[in-house]
């Protein structure tokens, strides 16, 4: 299809729902392998959408992601496209947003769109709560419902930073994901921190990892309540379902946020997203392709507004590669326009992901080489067995220019070796 022709512009939506969440990694959700974490609610959204399996932050600062993905950019000079809050604001929309944590969601409210914003403030529970709705998760997202069945917003933001603060889903959430031969859960809401050696209960790891997957099943609960919400809003919307960053949860040596922050495995950069376009295409579908959230700011933009961005020429810097082309199956141009490589920063060191392999340089240690897409927990270091490739990439993570797609400054041939959107 055209995305200029009357056909694209008759598909322009009711209105749009998004959710941003911190501290959510992709591999501890249903829909991206983990099938023991109840998640029916997102299982079901996944199937009725465009599923994103390489979604890769630049950056462990969720405030610098949530930019990216409210404004379609990066930091690089050159045009750049109309992120999703511009497209709202050019229609006239009316924009609320929602957030518990007011810092990162700078962006979101000083936005062209002028949104109506409310702050859920924080709390730092020592317990599980006594309520669904007395949760960290479950305040802010009541809140949320309750400003969609007023009726009278066209565009719903909703950023979640609990995940990140407390897990003081109600226990039997957590209780849940234990079985009946394992040692109760406690009620702490605490996030545990401590780091994992050789030495270290296994028990101790796995019992965090079910914890936290109570606190999944509670947000996908919560995001039931929300779609319900949203149903009884709009006749036909977009969503989008994205986290920001992950937690270490024991893969690299970790359980817990850290300080300092661990180093950017893809535990703690690859992150969800479920993209489920108004009119329905691409649905139960998966893209495989390197994506940063600019990408999918630049597609919103392009499905708020209904104006297809023709491609840049050659030797722009433009941020956000809008998926419109891929959602109306013209794949071949996406592959012709798509992403090579992402690099990924944090407090603990640098990353560079091509379409074959990551390469993870820790803050004062060697780095560490995975083939990609198939070791997805990043558990396998190869750099002594594929050294012309580790040290081709440790030299592009070097270049200060190593974050341009390949239009403007190509991989070595040695790194070119295949399309992960094609397997």
């Amino acid at each position: 299809m055209d995305e200029t022709s009357p056909g694209w512009q008759a598909e322009l939506p009711d209105g749009w729902l998004v959710l941003t969440v911190d501290r959510l990694p992709a591999w501890m959700l249903g829909p991206w392998g983990a099938t023991w974490v109840p998640t029916p609610t997102l299982c079901q959204l996944a199937a009725k959408g465009l599923c994103c399996d390489r979604l890769l932050v630049r950056s462990t600062a969720p405030a610098d992601t949530l930019t990216e993905l409210a404004e379609a950019r990066l930091p690089l000079v050159g045009p750049q496209p109309a992120g999703p809050l511009a497209a709202a604001a050019a229609r006239g929309w009316r924009v609320a947003v929602v957030t518990d944590v007011a810092d990162q969601a700078a962006a979101l409210t000083a936005s062209p769109a002028t949104p109506e914003t409310v702050v859920v403030p924080p709390r730092q529970p020592r317990r599980t709560a006594d309520s669904d709705e007395t949760s960290g998760c479950g305040r802010v997202v009541s809140t949320a419902a309750a400003i969609l069945e007023r009726g009278d917003v066209d565009m719903l933001w909703c950023h979640l930073g609990s995940l990140g603060t407390a897990w003081d889903a109600p226990q039997a959430c957590r209780e849940a994901c234990f079985d009946p031969d394992d040692p109760p859960p406690d009620d702490a809401a605490v996030i545990p921190d401590f780091p994992v050696a050789a030495d270290t209960d296994p028990d101790r790891v796995m019992t965090a990892r079910q914890v936290f997957a109570g606190e999944l099943a509670h947000l996908d609960d919560w995001l039931d309540r929300l779609m319900g919400a949203a149903r009884q809003r709009w006749q036909r919307f977009g969503l989008l379902f994205i986290g920001l960053r992950g937690l270490p949860l024991g893969l690299h040596g970790r359980v817990g946020p850290g300080d300092p922050e661990p180093a950017p495995y893809a535990e703690l950069t690859q992150v969800p997203a479920v993209l489920i376009d108004p009119a329905g295409r691409q649905a139960a579908q998966r893209f495989g392709g390197l994506l940063l959230p600019a990408d999918l700011g630049a597609t919103l933009g392009e499905l708020i507004s209904g104006e297809s961005v023709a491609r840049p020429p050659a030797g722009s810097r433009v941020a956000g590669h809008s998926l419109v082309s891929l959602l109306a199956g013209d794949a071949a141009a996406w592959r012709a326009w798509g992403r090579d490589r992402v690099v990924s920063q944090s407090g603990g060191g640098r990353a560079i992901t091509v379409a074959e392999w990551t390469l993870v340089q820790p803050t004062g240690a060697p780095p560490r080489l995975f083939a990609k897409p198939d070791d997805l927990f990043e558990l396998a270091d190869v750099a002594d067995r594929s050294r012309d490739i580790a040290a081709a990439l440790a030299d592009c993570l070097a270049d200060p220019g190593c974050q341009l797609a390949a239009w403007e400054k190509p991989l070595p041939k040695l790194l070119s070796l295949g399309d992960s959107a094609d397997r």
